[in-house]
This record gives C-alpha cells, structure tokens and sequence, in this order.
C-alpha cells in the first residue's frame, strides 16, 4: 500500500476525532434475487427492493443502524418495500458469487474492496456509482477512502467503515491470572499459558470463518516484515511466499496454536459466536478489528472491563503503530437491477443518514465518513475514546491477504490457516509453498 495514500487516509480519521471530539443466517421475506418486485398496491405500484447483508445480529449497533434508516425511508416513500437477505460472511460470499455467474446480483449488496470486488467489477454485474457521488454525499467520506473501490474512474461500491485492528482484552481476566496486556509476541505466548493454567480461554478466534485468522496472521507477517509492504512485493514479483520472513510468519501462528492461545473446537465457531463469546466475559483476548467497540460497549458483562492494545512486536521486530487497515465491506448495486435508479435513491439515503445514527447509537467508532458531534458528551465509553485516539498513531499500514491477492490463493491461504487449528503436522515451508503454487497457476 502507498505509504502517501495511508497516512492521508488516517490523517483525514484522527482529523474527524479531534474536531468532533472537542466540540446468523436469516432471510426476511425474500428471494434474494436481483431486480426485486413490482406489486400494485391499490393502484399505486409498490416497488421491493432486495438488500444482501451482513448484519445477522439484532444485538448490534450495525443491525439496528441498518434497520432504523431501512424503516425511516420506506416511511418516507411508502411505495418502496425494503426486503433483507441476512447472511453470514462466508455464506454471502458464495451466495453472491453465485448470483453473480447468473448475472442476478441483488439490487443492493456487500462487497470487499481490492481482489475480492475485482470480479464482479469485470463481469460488470455492479453498477458504477459515480452519479449517486454529487457534492453532498462525497463529501461526508474520509479522504482517499473511496480509492479502494475505484476501477478506470468508476466508484463501484461505497463503504461506511474504516478500521485499524489490533486486540481487544479484558483487563479483569488478566488480571485474574496475573498477566499484564502483552506488549511482545513473546509476552502474547506466556500470557497465554498462563491464563490456560487459570481456567482462562486466552484468545478467542472465529476459525470456521477462517478470516480472522488470516487477519491476525497478516499483523504477523507486518511485524517480522518490519513493517507494510509485503504482499505489494509479491504483487510486483519481488518476492515469493517461500520467502524465510512468510514462512516464519506461519511458523509463529504454529506456536500461537501449539501454546494453546485459542479456544477449543476454534473451527466450530463462526464470527457471531466468538465474538458473543468475548463480549460475555468468556475470553481474555479477541483480536479483530476498531468496529467491535460499538457491540462491545453495549454488553453489560464487560462494560468497563475492556481495553485495546496494537499488536505486539515479534522477536522485537516491527512498529505496534503499524496497523491492519480495514477499508472494509461496502455497499454495492446490482448493475441489472430492474429498479436501479431507485436503489441508488435509496443508497444515498442510507449513507447520508448513517453517520448521524451511527453517532446517535454510539456507534461511530471506524466509520469511513465524517461524523459531526462531540463523543464525550454524548457518552462515549473510555474505550471508545481510545481506539478513536489510535487514529492519530497510525503510520502505515497493510490490507489483508484477500483484499490484495487474486482469489484461489487467497482460498489456499485460508484453508491452510484453518487447517493449522486442527493439524500440528503440517509444516510451515510446505503450506508456504503450496499458497506459492496456487499464485503462480492463477497469478495473471
């Protein structure tokens, strides 16, 4: 990633702190399918619209932003029906590439930004959205966040989040087992025997999701990199993953399962499940990303409790101000929506409204707009305030594996990830290779 590119991105962040700061699966009614419905509604035509989404989860601030602005503008247009389609990460993943060979992307979807929109963008089943960018909404965005989601010009996807991750704790359970939050990867390995010897679960991890894993992984691989830039040497061909620094890399991810620093059964639990788990007190440590902070201050069996740290350096290599960066999933159009100027009325609508609710329900933290409000008088935790302060300690970063790599390696790298969970035969060098495999067979 440009060096440039991300400290202006963070800069434009911590600026909107500092300003505002001083002054499941489940489908609701729905087929999924693009294009929505017609229905005569007493002679007035009532138009569905279908919106793919991530948010499974009632308990969360994302779900009921959604839902709040979703109800507010069918009140306001009384002729359009919004009707959701509530998946999982991974299942709206396979639904949408599905959807996708069949040309049938529902009128508003997700997206990553990078790899993982590139296809959709060059099977041209996403509508441009240039025109829904007039001076009121592009202006509410961060500065060069919208870069992510643009090919030859066009904004393919809008997002409302940008992140940094790092691990969240909870400071009564260390405590409890006499560990301090870890400032070394060293440090991270004997806090977790010994929260283990405790009756503590360490470390939560989502692995049957398998990308929290590679999240936590690519901090690995940032910090004995010395910093960002690998996977763009990759990209140029500069380097390979055989290379000593990628295999140590999962090497140390070895010895994070080998000191038994996650859950057992930790690929039975998907996103939903590890972070409830963490949110009800039931683990010391969750690595994942700043949006976390909105469902964390909202669970009253940690409320107070919870702190967040960089992750740490390994074998002293590495600047804990160096981050994952999390330009994250955004809000797509099917570009052969039957109703697409009405989606992207309805698009607009939901990202104009969003800071503002988002704000409203403390939930602010990693937005990739610009919020207006002062975050201490309107109640925000100390945690909040901290990780918003993180912002200004940003001084570069990397986006994960699947944003950057072509996606069959990526689904090597993840699968081979998952597969260290349960296989402590598996040899670093081998799984190093078998990922360079698959990226010089789909690389072009």
């Amino acid at each position: 990633m440009n060096k440039m590119r991300v400290m202006s991105l963070v800069a434009a962040a911590a600026l909107t702190f500092t300003l505002a700061a001083c002054g499941g699966n489940q489908t609701e009614s729905g087929s999924g399918e693009a294009g929505g419905a017609v229905k005569d509604n007493g002679g007035a035509k009532e138009i569905t619209l279908t919106f793919q989404t991530l948010q499974t989860d009632k308990s969360t601030p994302a779900y009921q932003i959604e839902e709040e602005i979703a109800n507010n503008y069918m009140k306001e247009h009384p002729d359009v029906k919004i009707e959701w389609d509530r998946l999982d990460v991974e299942q709206q993943k396979v639904k949408l590439k599905t959807q996708a060979a069949s040309g049938e992307v529902p009128d508003i979807t997700m997206v990553n930004p990078g790899a993982q929109m590139a296809p959709f963008v060059n099977g041209k089943v996403l509508a441009p959205l240039n025109d829904v960018l007039d001076d009121e909404l592009k202006g509410t965005f961060l500065e060069g966040v919208l870069d992510y989601y643009t090919v030859d010009g066009n904004v393919y996807a809008l997002p409302y989040r940008l992140n940094i991750a790092g691990i969240f704790y909870n400071k009564e359970l260390l405590a409890k087992a006499g560990v301090e939050p870890p400032k070394t990867f060293e440090e991270l390995i004997e806090a977790s025997k010994k929260l283990r010897e405790t009756g503590i679960t360490p470390m939560i991890v989502a692995g049957k999701d398998r990308w929290p894993l590679s999240f936590m992984f690519m901090n690995v691989l940032q910090r004995l990199n010395g910093g960002p830039g690998f996977l763009q040497d990759i990209v140029a061909s500069k380097r390979d993953f055989n290379d000593p620094v990628f295999v140590q890399a999962l090497q140390k991810t070895k010895d994070m399962i080998a000191a038994g620093a996650f859950q057992d059964g930790a690929t039975t639990y998907d996103y939903n499940t590890a972070s409830n788990q963490f949110r009800s007190g039931k683990a010391a440590m969750y690595y994942m990303g700043s949006w976390e902070v909105a469902s964390i201050d909202v669970s009253e069996a940690v409320k107070g409790k919870i702190g967040f740290l960089p992750f740490p350096t390994v074998e002293g290599k590495g600047n804990p101000n160096d981050y994952l960066l999390a330009p994250e999933i955004a809000y797509a159009l099917g570009a052969n929506s039957k109703h697409l100027d009405e989606s992207k009325a309805f698009l607009k609508y939901l990202l104009l409204h969003y800071p503002k609710v988002a704000f409203e329900k403390k939930a602010a933290v990693g937005l990739s707009m610009k919020v207006d409000g002062d975050f201490q008088a309107a109640g925000y935790s100390e945690l909040a305030i901290d990780v918003m302060s993180k912002f200004n300690d940003v001084k570069g970063g990397d986006l994960n594996f699947d944003n950057v790599i072509e996606p069959s390696t990526t689904q090597t790298q993840l699968n081979g990830l998952q597969s260290l969970l349960v296989n402590d035969k598996i040899q670093a060098a081998d799984l190093a290779k078998e990922i360079e495999n698959t990226w010089e067979m789909n690389k072009k």
